[in-house]
């Protein structure tokens, strides 16, 4: 069997691998992110080396199978005034179709996790309610819902309903 892929915070060297991956993932399921393809097509990969250069607040975690990208997960601290800098966002979530099913999801979500518990409250995420194995794994690493927003997304005339959940890391301590 292969090797378990390694997970490792990606850098702006990584940036042509995750835009190919991204745009990948946009492509094939625009219903899962709020970003479109053709937004993050027209996005220089300066701009995106830019992105994966943002510190511990802003990130992205990368999953490698050997040399190949096959799977994100990203953490962004989108407000840093003081009222809301305890609130942290899980984005980005995704696994290259021929990796599913070996708990890579699980893994990145982990890494995520783990880098969010120190420096921040809240890991807060929204998912497709129509996504049921993103919302099993979310819930079975302990994130709890808190609401859901109707009409989240538009894609391709299609409404979207996000599920949105939490992880408290205060309450779940």
């Amino acid at each position: 069997m292969d090797a378990l892929p390694l997970i490792h915070l990606l850098i702006p060297a990584d940036a042509a691998a995750y835009r190919a991956l991204r745009l990948q993932a946009l492509r094939d399921h625009p219903e899962a992110f709020g970003a479109s393809y053709e937004d993050e097509a027209a996005r220089s990969l300066e701009m995106t080396a830019k992105r994966l250069d943002g510190g511990p607040l802003n990130c992205v975690f990368g999953a490698f199978a050997g040399d190949d990208l096959v799977g994100t997960a990203g953490f962004v601290v989108p407000d840093q005034s003081p009222k809301s800098r305890h609130k942290g966002l899980l984005v980005g979530v995704h696994v290259a179709p021929g990796h599913r099913g070996r708990e890579l999801g699980r893994r990145l979500v982990t890494a995520v996790i783990d880098h969010a518990r120190p420096q921040v409250v809240l890991l807060q995420a929204a998912v497709g309610v129509t996504n049921a194995p993103a919302l099993r794994l979310y819930e079975s690493l302990g994130f709890r819902h808190y609401g859901l927003e109707e009409k989240a997304l538009r894609v391709e005339g299609v409404f979207v309903d996000e599920a949105l959940i939490v992880l408290d890391f205060a309450r779940d301590a």
